[in-house]
């Protein structure tokens, strides 16, 4: 079962699109699987990036303490996102603190193996860095949008890119998400968030409950986050 979890984590993964079988086959071999509890730490910013996560189901939240000594929350990773490559590649430390949100299945991949591989073939890391490339314009579209979408707009966007995302590894449309991650995310204040979802609820497009938001109208919900940029 742990085999066949690991083979379609990483040959489903953009990262290793194009990869030839030795290659995916030398992964397969160095990586296993976690079964990671809720609220369970997964490791802290600043500890060594031994290896690469794909997220098989469940989610983690991803947050980094600032100077001010307040916590941010940097994001929620979601069936099918990857963590950890760049301080893989680059053998820095780990940028974010994650913990599991819920119950988490991971698949790891041992960072020394992956840049071997890279090193012995520099084209592999192409898929790489195209898959990097696609989260960095994902970050930028989400910026262009605060400037020119309501807070709804932003909103709505962001729980059908997770609800999409997330509907492989779940059983339901609930998100696991709070109203502070929420307006950490989008780069607002709780309360703003507080008030927009009160009036989505109000629509009949979503029902709050603590800690997770339930998607009751997925065609209000597209419809709301369709002038997203």
């Amino acid at each position: 079962m742990n085999d066949r979890l690991s083979r379609l984590a990483i040959t489903q993964s953009p990262l290793f699109n194009d990869w030839p079988d030795e290659a995916i086959a030398r992964l397969l071999a160095n990586s296993d699987v976690l079964i990671v509890e809720a609220r369970t730490l997964v490791h802290r910013a600043g500890d060594d990036a031994e290896h690469l996560l794909i997220v098989v189901s469940g989610s983690m939240s991803l947050s980094k303490d600032m100077p001010s000594g307040r916590s941010f929350s940097a994001a929620v990773q979601l069936p099918g996102d990857f963590h950890g490559l760049a301080p893989v590649i680059s053998k820095e430390p780990y940028i974010h603190t994650v913990m599991c949100k819920e119950k988490t299945v991971l698949v790891r991949i041992a960072g020394e193996v992956l840049r071997e591989i890279i090193a012995a073939n520099g084209r592999l890391s192409f898929s790489l860095f195209s898959a990097l490339e696609k989260r960095y314009l994902q970050a930028l579209n989400l910026h262009a949008s605060a400037a020119v979408n309501s807070i709804q707009t932003r909103i709505a966007a962001l729980l059908k890119s997770i609800a999409e995302r997330s509907v492989k590894g779940r059983a339901s449309t609930d998100i696991n998400l709070s109203q502070d991650e929420i307006a950490t995310m989008l780069g607002t204040r709780r309360q703003v968030v507080n008030r927009a979802l009160r009036e989505m609820m109000a629509e009949g497009v979503i029902q709050v409950q603590y800690g997770r938001i339930a998607i009751v109208d997925s065609a209000k919900l597209d419809s709301m986050a369709l002038e997203s940029v």
